[in-house]
């Protein structure tokens, strides 16, 4: 059972705290030119916060994986908490969308759903097992942050664009 985070991971927690502070920002710029539509949108306000939030979650466990000397368990914690907190916002977002009847398919907020609960898991499931004090755990936290990247990125999408049709 390892204590801390193993060697190479600083690396990948640098480069994903950075990528995902960038997207941050893409995301709140589709936000703010497109405000009036993601407000009057059923369900966008919510759309649009539970993406924020989810990229936030990258760069606040990325920066969590960069305390020195810090046990896997306490990362672990940590993680959990920042993606318990994502998970509750991505859940109440996508009960605002099955409660509009206006806008995309059942089956597309269907689809939604699955992506946007769906990103949050591996990075649970790996705080778990980084909680337990195995660093494998890791692995899993990288496949949440991958997950959330490419949502997110699906989401900033229809933030700028979709939104216009």
């Amino acid at each position: 059972m390892e204590t801390i985070v193993p060697e190479g991971w600083q690396d990948f927690a640098v480069a994903s705290a950075g990528a995902a502070a960038a997207l941050a920002g893409l995301i709140m710029v589709a936000i703010s030119v497109n405000i009036k539509e993601i407000i009057s949108g059923p369900g966008l306000p919510g759309r649009a916060g539970s993406t924020i939030a989810a990229v936030v979650v990258i760069v606040v466990a990325a920066v969590a994986m960069l305390v020195p000397d810090q046990p896997l368990w306490l990362l672990g914690v940590e993680i959990a908490l920042f993606g318990i907190l994502a998970l509750a916002l991505q859940v109440r977002a996508t009960a605002a969308a099955f409660g509009t009847r206006v806008g995309v398919s059942q089956s597309q907020k269907v689809g939604n759903a699955i992506l946007s609960i769906g990103q949050i898991v591996p990075l649970l499931i790996g705080a778990a097992i980084l909680i337990v004090g195995e660093s494998s755990g890791l692995y899993l936290v990288a496949a949440g942050f991958i997950a959330i990247v490419i949502v997110s990125m699906l989401n900033a999408w229809v933030l700028m664009v979709e939104i216009l049709r």
